[in-house]
């Protein structure tokens, strides 16, 4: 029989992993729109929205664009999954997002405002493409990575030894499964517009942006939901979870 002790420690544990998880959907959902209203709201004009979400190096979100990738990195390398695999798993993400914070894709795409107040960063030798092909490296790893985890390793219970709720346990499977097939069909249509310009015509000028949007939202949402656990404590909130919790 376990100390009260011990079941407590292991109580705190799994409520700081659950929080955790919600964490890292936050902030997947929210790196996107931030980069893009800071832009807006710091004079960027018809700038604010770039060609890709990785173009905002450039730009006065400089900050906040390195700033969450490393966050984000932190958070995915201290997660401890059920499992070494899921723990490699996600140290290999958090290693995949501070690889794309350090290595930044090539300024040419980046679009100026018309008085270039958004540009804050200038780089004094360019960055050659090589450098930018390993940004790019490093970003399909960590949406293959993304793919895995809404695939495999969050469709299985959280505690397999507690009893599940059938219902709502088959609903998360299916957000998951979703997810994971929003993010490949996104990465798709990313390599799509690239290998075919002449596509990116009016709003498909920002292909790459929406499409890595909509794919980091289903990142996030597929987190949220993992982590949704921690979320029925919150008043407002815990009706919104109710469906799948």
């Amino acid at each position: 029989m376990q100390s009260p002790i011990h079941n407590h420690y292991n109580r705190d544990e799994v409520v700081s992993y659950s929080k955790l998880r919600a964490f890292i959907g936050i902030i997947g959902i929210a790196l996107p729109i931030m980069v893009f209203f800071g832009c807006f709201f710091t004079g960027a004009q018809k700038a604010s929205l770039q060609e890709s979400i990785s173009h905002y190096y450039y730009s006065k979100m400089h900050i906040v664009f390195t700033g969450t990738l490393c966050v984000l990195g932190g958070f995915l390398i201290t997660y401890q999954g059920k499992d070494k695999w899921e723990s490699r798993l996600s140290n290999l993400a958090g290693a995949s997002a501070f690889g794309i914070a350090a290595f930044p894709t090539t300024i040419e795409a980046f679009i100026l405002s018309t008085d270039k107040r958004n540009l804050y960063l200038e780089i004094i030798s360019p960055v050659t493409k090589g450098w930018g092909n390993i940004h790019f490296a490093f970003a399909g790893l960590l949406f293959f990575c993304f793919v895995i985890f809404c695939f495999y390793f969050f469709q299985k219970p959280d505690n397999p030894d507690q009893d599940i709720n059938e219902v709502k346990f088959k609903r998360r499977r299916k957000i998951y499964t979703i997810c994971g097939w929003t993010i490949i069909v996104s990465i798709i249509l990313i390599a799509v517009f690239a290998i075919w310009p002449s596509l990116s015509q009016g709003i498909f000028q920002y292909s790459t942006f929406i499409f890595e949007t909509t794919s980091l939202w289903a990142f996030g949402t597929a987190w949220l939901v993992k982590g949704s656990k921690s979320l029925k404590q919150l008043p407002v909130i815990k009706k919104m979870v109710a469906p799948v919790r």
